[in-house]
């Protein structure tokens, strides 16, 4: 059994790169999970990524932004929870005026 705080993770999170930090929570060959936290990009859209195999469940800690899939764009707040299917292109961008970060499972569904 694993238990952590929200804060010990956020305290964790590691830079992928000038906009996506995270930290790695679970990982098992069904489940993974962690916290994600996205900073307010200067240029527009990033390139959207799909999970071939995994539902991506995921809920918003702290911050604004959105969630843009199938075409939509869906506005994000604390509490917000999403899920996203396999295979669904997707991404997430932070508002303008501060990080948006979000709890993530990645459950294998296929």
């Amino acid at each position: 059994m694993k238990v952590v705080t929200i804060q010990q993770a956020v305290k964790r999170l590691k830079k992928l790169n000038e906009e996506i930090r995270y930290t790695s929570l679970v990982d098992g060959p069904r489940l993974s999970a962690g916290l994600i936290s996205f900073s307010p990009r200067k240029q527009g859209d990033a390139k959207q990524i799909k999970h071939r195999d995994k539902d991506v469940l995921c809920q918003v800690l702290k911050g604004r932004g959105r969630l843009r899939i199938d075409g939509r764009r869906i506005s994000l707040s604390r509490g917000t929870i999403c899920h996203i299917p396999r295979g669904a292109p997707h991404d997430f961008a932070a508002g303008k005026n501060s990080d948006l970060v979000l709890f993530y499972s990645l459950i294998k569904t296929g």
